[in-house]
């Protein structure tokens, strides 16, 4: 399989999603990957949704044109925003994260349980 290939089968599943969990809080997060069809058809009031301030600003100062360039990169600027912040992967299966990673170009921190912090 070549990296062209699985980019754009990344990129043709709109249902592709990975799950997100922050080690210390617990919280989870669905982030899609590939194109965002909610960021083209809902613009600012999706990123308002995701805390995703500076997209926000971009989707306003360009109302349309924003949200048409916004739309195919925006899933992954939300992964990337999501890692910053802490989150690691979750896989459903086996090769899922290493598939996306592939496809992606990026390394993504995976999730392997809640951290505790120790009371020393």
């Amino acid at each position: 399989m070549n990296p062209a290939s699985s980019t754009e089968s990344i990129a043709s599943d709109t249902s592709l999603a990975l799950q997100m969990r922050h080690p210390t809080s617990g919280q989870s997060v669905q982030a899609s990957l590939g194109y965002s069809w909610r960021v083209l058809l809902l613009g600012p009031i999706e990123l308002v949704r995701r805390g995703d301030w500076r997209l926000v600003a971009v989707s306003l100062l360009l109302p349309i044109l924003g949200q048409i360039l916004l739309a195919p990169t925006a899933n992954r600027s939300y992964l990337q925003w999501l890692v910053r912040r802490g989150f690691r992967a979750v896989s459903a299966h086996p090769g899922q994260i290493s598939r996306i990673e592939w496809a992606l170009g990026i390394q993504l921190p995976r999730y392997t349980g809640r951290s505790s912090r120790s009371a020393d």
